[in-house]
């Protein structure tokens, strides 16, 4: 059986007067791969904040590698795990190269008045190398498309040598083919790596390629957890998101139709 690694137990989380998450328990083992799903406003990314701390909580528990997680030690928890947003438009000026992008994730470890040296630069190339853009490596990071700025930051935090990885919605507005590279990108990361992954995510055909568990999130609470051969249910997606969704079955992959 796995150890547990990252656990939420009866965490609460409010902005001001406004509850937002709601008695979360959740509990990640080393190894898994998780994908949070459910309708925009529902908490996601505020759920796997609190992992890493990002994310303050009014009440409940949180811990990492059975230590608990707190403003006052977050830093510890971040050296551990990386965070991945969503790609953003950058403009096509900025000088910074895609070398020095993914060399930054080396400095969380190395610390303030420490310069990067070759050890560091090194595990910056094999990461671009793993995420198959060691070519690019001097261009101007302004000038690559969403897909790749997007490898760019998987190589960015896996240089940071992680256990876990939090992926907030890593696909968002790519096209289909850089959703398919990212996709395919990630799951060879947490194979090659070991990694444990938590990923937020719109694309329930990803959930079903790539998570072993799922969790169900609506309103600020956890509507469902488990096995994703099991959250592969028509009638519990459908009250998840409040519109119709079917099951396909396309040459043995399943297949969400809405």
């Amino acid at each position: 059986m796995s150890k547990s690694l990252a656990v939420l137990h009866n965490v609460h989380v409010s902005y001001g007067c406004r509850a937002v998450l709601h008695d979360i328990c959740l509990n990640v083992s080393a190894g898994e791969f998780w994908t949070v799903i459910g309708p925009n406003g529902a908490g996601k990314s505020t759920l796997i904040g609190l992992f890493n701390g990002l994310t303050q909580y009014d009440s409940g528990a949180v811990t990492y590698a059975g230590k608990a997680v707190t403003p006052q030690n977050a830093r510890e928890a971040r050296l551990k795990i990386a965070h991945v947003f969503q790609a953003t438009d950058l403009d096509p000026k900025m000088p910074l190269s895609v070398f020095a992008s993914v060399l930054s994730g080396t400095y969380g470890r190395l610390g303030l008045f420490r310069r990067a040296g070759q050890k560091e630069k090194k595990l910056a190339m094999r990461a671009l190398d793993v995420v198959g853009l060691a070519n690019l490596a001097s261009r101007p990071i302004g000038q690559l498309s969403g897909g790749e700025r997007q490898r760019v930051a998987l190589a960015r935090a896996l240089a940071q040598e992680p256990e876990m990885l939090l992926l907030d919605e890593p696909t968002a507005a790519l096209d289909w083919r850089a959703q398919r590279d990212i996709c395919t990108t990630v799951a060879a990361l947490r194979q090659e790596f070991s990694l444990t992954v938590v990923m937020v995510t719109h694309d329930l055909n990803a959930v079903f390629s790539l998570a072993q568990k799922v969790a169900m999130l609506r309103e600020g609470r956890l509507l469902w957890q488990g096995e994703v051969q099991d959250a592969m249910e028509p009638k519990l997606l459908s009250t998840l998101y409040d519109v119709p969704i079917q099951i396909a079955d396309c040459d043995g992959r399943k297949a969400a139709l809405f």
